[in-house]
């Protein structure tokens, strides 16, 4: 069996579930499916840039009393693009697409006060006329994801993933492997039923991606939680970019900023149907003052429908 292939035994091991689990009664399985779309607009590079997405998730468990839950997601992603100052418009105009599937396992583990929820899986994207000539790209990916309660207001959590990344053909050059992660840890008070804050901390890596570059950045980020209703919750938030910078294969270095302002809802239409929409604008500044890109600023709006049985 090829060494880079992760079978779901492993996958099983990995976060401690025992095969036994797979021992299920039908009226007790659990789980949700939820469709939506996520739209981005922004200018970049002397063009009018956008992207369209169409996603569905599937989630089950065996016993929806328990723990644990398999996770299936497909999206259809497809990019447009239409320079400006264009003599030739039909020349300068065009369209890339990529599919994207997903598969993890998660678990649940509770050790007092500490609920640690691990999920593990992969994620594989195909490319269809990219501007980089890519193939595919697969990501191995864990979430350690965990919350620890102090007491009815205080709590720390994790979110994020690390992940062992493969890039087909890239500039047809052979494969490229690497690692990168997304992760953010903080600190959340609840002051009662209606109101909460919370304060975090972000960083990303990616070695590998489509770009000749290595990208790096960390974040504060503040949400306020606010329930006027049991079916209806705001989370505003304001992500504050700290440190930021590409890096060239040939050793280039350029300061990046990234600020995002934006809001997520959720509405309980139903016990079982729940409606979720998130915008957001985001501030971008690749080192303008030293010869840069300039900013790259753009809106990005998202919405779905998730049914829970």
């Amino acid at each position: 069996m090829n060494k880079r292939v992760i079978s779901l035994i492993s996958l099983c091991t990995l976060i401690g579930v025992n095969a036994t689990s797979f021992a299920f009664d039908a009226s007790k399985m659990g789980g949700d499916v939820e469709v939506g779309f996520k739209v981005k607009d922004y200018e970049e590079g002397g063009a009018s840039r956008t992207f369209r997405e169409g996603n569905v998730s599937l989630t089950l468990k065996p016993n929806k009393d328990e723990g644990l839950a398999f996770k299936f997601g497909f999206a259809d992603r497809v990019y447009n693009e239409s320079k400006h100052n264009d003599k030739n418009p039909a020349k300068n105009k065009k369209e890339q697409s990529r599919e994207m599937s997903e598969f993890y396992i998660e678990n649940l583990y509770t050790f007092g006060k500490l609920m640690f929820r691990p999920e593990i899986g992969l994620k594989y994207t195909d490319f269809h006329n990219d501007d980089k000539k890519l193939d595919s790209a697969k990501e191995y990916r864990f979430y350690p994801k965990f919350t620890y309660t102090f007491n009815k207001n205080w709590s720390l959590y994790s979110r994020g993933f690390v992940a062992y990344t493969e890039l087909k053909d890239p500039w047809k050059n052979g494969d490229k492997y690497g690692y990168k992660h997304r992760l953010e840890g903080g600190a959340r008070y609840t002051f009662n039923r209606k109101h909460a804050l919370s304060i975090a901390y972000a960083d990303d890596t990616s070695g590998v991606n489509k770009f000749d570059y290595d990208v790096d950045g960390s974040q504060i980020r503040f949400r306020y939680h606010y329930s006027p209703t049991r079916n209806l919750k705001f989370v505003p938030f304001y992500f504050k970019s700290i440190d930021g910078e590409r890096i060239s294969t040939t050793g280039v270095k350029k300061e990046v900023s990234r600020d995002k302002l934006g809001m997520n809802t959720h509405y309980n239409i139903t016990k079982d149907l729940q409606a979720i929409v998130m915008f957001n604008y985001e501030w971008r500044d690749d080192n303008t003052d030293k010869g840069g890109d300039g900013n790259k600023n753009n809106f990005f709006y998202s919405g779905g429908l998730k049914y829970s049985f």
